[in-house]
């Protein structure tokens, strides 16, 4: 079943919540396509769900308004694969690019938060659910378009917290008055020789019962500065440890992702490098001290492999890690999105592929959570025939459901994977003393609203039923 527009139904599917899950209904599962429109081609970016099962969407749209620069979309899905919303926001006026890369929702409330970089600065802005009108918008840092958002999450106290890649100055946390956006406190994380660090694009900030804050930091690119952090800051901002890593060679190291269970262990997928092109990718748990409890990761790692987010499932049934498999890069076969779950102690339980046959899906564009059940919501995207094609589905964590879904014309794969295998990994270890500090800072904050313009639904969607 397809649907055009903003009006049409979006296909269901069958029912499954994940175990552990309840207090909702069960999930249909679908995958949506959605065509560039009648303006350029959009990158997505990424993705978040809320507890009455709506996923929203945030892409950055080339040529926006006709401008000739980049705006930014926004999404929202029903639960059932529904579109019903897109805004788009560009520049009228001094038309310089405005690029959106991170999206929180507000679990039960009414709200969701976008960030992006453009021309002044880095710039976070609230939104309804309902209509996606703004109700604030502002500018944070300094006016460098190269200030980049890598996360937005919701602290305890319901005031966003958003992470900002600062041009050679570190990362920057900011909790913002959600009423307002105004600053509530302001903490840079930065290396102790220089404050220089690596900007990240793969990770999602988490925060846990006790209203920590859980983030990763990346040193300087260049042997032998690629410590891969761990970092963990109280509700309030303050410091609780920064822990750095490293392997014997560590000039691919990267940590992908961050995630925690109910008993404070943390979970983070990996990278290494291991030579010839080839890059091994893996889960690592660490307990409540930031002390490696073990390390599994891909066996026979082909070139061109990528940790992305990972997630750990209600009641701790599991774990569900995402992975960039661009297969046509010094290997066979067409790029895919790898998706794993592990039990708790790290055993494989299932391995599954999702793509086109022929056509490269990027499991690099866009990113992946878990839903209000624990389901998969991700968005990815692709290119035929020189149409950029952005993707959005929801798939069962236990694994079912394989086997090909038509979407339209086209036939998409959710299947088994046979080609990754997992084994115990010994490379990384926790270094003696982190070369990452964090200190109080007072960045600016300023109002962000002149010269943007709201435009709806420019795009033209299609969604299948995965039964």
């Amino acid at each position: 079943m397809g649907f055009q527009g903003l009006t049409g139904f979006g296909g269901g599917g069958t029912g499954l919540a994940v175990s552990g899950a309840s207090g909702y209904p069960s999930d249909p599962f679908w995958i949506s396509e959605a065509e560039k429109g009648n303006w350029g081609y959009e990158y997505t970016e990424d993705v978040a769900g809320d507890n009455e099962g709506n996923i929203y969407v945030v892409s950055i749209r080339y040529d926006a308004g006709g401008n000739g620069y980049k705006g930014n979309s926004i999404v929202k899905y029903a639960v059932d694969g529904t579109v019903s919303w897109q805004k788009v926001t560009y520049k009228t006026t001094s038309a310089y690019a405005m690029e959106v890369t991170t999206i929180a929702a507000e679990a039960d409330g009414d709200h969701i938060y976008i960030g992006g970089n453009a021309d002044s600065g880095m710039f976070i802005t609230k939104m309804n659910k309902s209509d996606g009108t703004v109700d604030w918008r502002r500018q944070l840092g300094t006016a460098n378009a190269n200030n980049v958002p890598q996360s937005i999450v919701m602290g305890s106290d319901g005031n966003p917290i958003i992470i900002m890649h600062g041009n050679n100055t570190g990362e920057h946390y900011f909790s913002l008055n959600e009423s307002d956006g105004t600053t509530d406190w302001d903490i840079t994380v930065k290396r102790t020789s220089g404050t220089s660090t690596n900007n990240m694009y793969s990770p999602h900030a988490k925060v846990d019962s006790s209203g920590n804050i859980h983030s990763l930091v990346w040193g300087t690119p260049g042997h032998p500065d690629y410590y891969s952090g761990i970092v963990k800051h109280n509700s309030s901002g303050v410091l609780q440890s920064i822990s750095d890593y490293q392997t014997s060679s560590p000039n691919e190291d990267y940590f992908g992702d961050i995630a925690f269970d109910s008993s404070g262990n943390k979970y983070v997928s990996y990278r290494y490098y291991t030579g010839s092109g080839n890059n091994k990718v893996g889960l690592m748990k660490v307990n409540s001290s930031d002390v490696i409890q073990w390390q599994k990761g891909i066996d026979s790692s082909p070139n061109y492999i990528s940790p992305q987010q990972i997630e750990v499932l209600p009641k701790d049934a599991g774990i569900i890690m995402r992975i960039d498999d661009r297969q046509n890069q010094g290997d066979t076969g067409d790029g895919k999105n790898t998706f794993v779950r592990f039990d708790m102690d790290g055993t494989v339980v299932w391995k599954r592929q999702f793509g086109i046959s022929g056509i490269n899906v990027g499991g690099s564009s866009g990113k992946m959570r878990l839903n209000r059940n624990g389901n998969i919501i991700f968005n990815t995207s692709f290119t035929t025939s020189s149409v950029t094609y952005t993707v959005v589905a929801q798939l069962p964590a236990d694994g079912s459901l394989t086997g090909n879904h038509t979407v339209g014309s086209r036939t998409y794969e959710w299947a088994a994977n046979t080609r990754l295998t997992f084994t115990t990994q010994t490379e990384f270890s926790k270094q003696g003393s982190s070369i990452f500090s964090s200190d109080t800072n007072s960045h600016a904050n300023a109002a962000y609203d002149v010269n943007i313009t709201l435009a709806n639904n420019v795009q033209t969607y299609t969604a299948g039923d995965v039964d």
